[in-house]
């Protein structure tokens, strides 16, 4: 138990080591909204949600706007269970479901310490010890290279970003990889929305004798016709991530034979509660699962991912962070990746330290 005595609210842009390139979007830097909960007793909780208006609709200063209206609703609000946090969180506002993740982990992340147990502990029970994660494969020229060494460093699973180039290219690439990689990895292609009816058809027509694991998001999410018609033209399993922000949306691409599986961002389901419910939904009609935070995330997020990740219900398609691509972090601690796996810290809550002088750093 705990009373909330303040919530600060950052807003941060960490430097990237190099430049993201994604079908529609270029991304410099990361820009994520950070808040610290604070207890009555000065214990500490630390909650991430990158603001993303092509993913949530939801921009920084939108963000910190909305995070200031639920701070004002429970501050000084005791905190008895996981279900007190959940309700005083998701029945604060409507929609703006990355501020709210955002706050909902933070205070998890508090009440986990109160409780002397890891954040894990608090949303659910350990259903795995090791957690794979996917290395992006972005177009640079030397990626070929790249993906061989990251293998050899115990990657098993590769994700190709296509989309920005001429079809053939992406067919091209993803052919050659599936070559040089071998077939002990999961390799997979994710357009991000990026092709128009007319090229994802013939993308996705194309597709089945390049080796992919799956397809990802090859039109506008809300495209769920061209979803459905790209799934009957292949036998390559079909995932939607853009199309997906609620439970109804997995059901509606489930009902329309539009997906095979989905990416799941907390960001745009807005707490713990409702991705596990997506998440069982998915495991009981045999959809494949991924658990994914977005481009340019710190160290708390990728904690948070590596928790959820760790009591999922199902995970086949693993997991995604990007510290990995970082150039620098906040955490004193950053999440250690080996062997292609993120490992966990062995704290309370998160597990994590934030340095606090880095937030000041990077404050926009």
């Amino acid at each position: 138990m705990f009373k909330i005595k303040e919530i600060q609210i950052h807003n941060i842009g960490l430097p990237l080591q190099q430049t993201i390139h994604m079908s529609k979007v270029t991304i410099e830097k990361s820009n994520s909204i950070i808040i610290k909960a604070i207890s009555t007793n000065n214990e500490v909780g630390w909650g991430e949600a990158a603001a993303s208006l092509s993913m949530t609709g939801e921009s920084a200063i939108g963000m910190i706007k909305v995070l200031e209206y639920i701070r004002s609703d429970i501050i000084d609000r005791e905190i008895k269970s996981f279900d007190d946090i959940s309700t005083s969180v998701q029945t604060a506002i409507y929609g703006n479901y990355g501020a709210k993740s955002a706050m909902e982990v933070a205070l998890i992340d508090l009440f986990a310490k109160t409780q002397k147990v890891s954040f894990s502990d608090i949303i659910g029970t350990g259903l795995r010890s090791e957690l794979p994660i996917i290395w992006r494969i972005a177009g640079s020229e030397n990626e070929i290279e790249e993906a061989k060494q990251k293998r050899d460093e115990g990657f098993k699973a590769f994700k190709i970003k296509v989309g920005a180039k001429n079809i053939d290219d992406d067919l091209r690439r993803a052919e050659q990889l599936r070559k040089s990689l071998g077939d002990a990895v999961q390799l997979t292609a994710d357009a991000n929305a990026g092709y128009s009816r007319e090229a994802a058809l013939k993308f996705c027509s194309q597709v089945d004798h390049v080796g992919l694991d799956y397809m990802e998001q090859p039109v506008n999410g809300y495209d769920i016709e061209t979803m459905g018609e790209c799934k009957a033209l292949m036998n390559t399993p079909l995932s939607a991530d853009e199309g997906i922000h609620s439970l109804g949306d997995l059901a509606m691409h489930q009902e329309k034979k539009a997906a095979d599986g989905a990416s799941l961002k907390l960001i745009k389901f807005g707490g713990t509660t409702s991705l596990f419910n997506a998440v069982n939904y998915m495991n009981d009609n045999d959809m494949h699962v991924n658990i994914s935070g977005k481009a340019g995330d710190s160290s708390i997020s990728a904690a948070t991912i590596g928790h959820i990740s760790k009591v999922a219900s199902k995970l086949d398609w693993f997991s995604n962070v990007s510290i990995q691509y970082l150039a620098d972090d906040i955490i004193r601690n950053p999440m250690a990746i080996q062997d292609g796996k993120i490992i966990l810290k062995s704290g309370l809550g998160l597990g994590i330290d934030v340095d606090e002088e880095k937030i000041s750093q990077y404050a926009i």
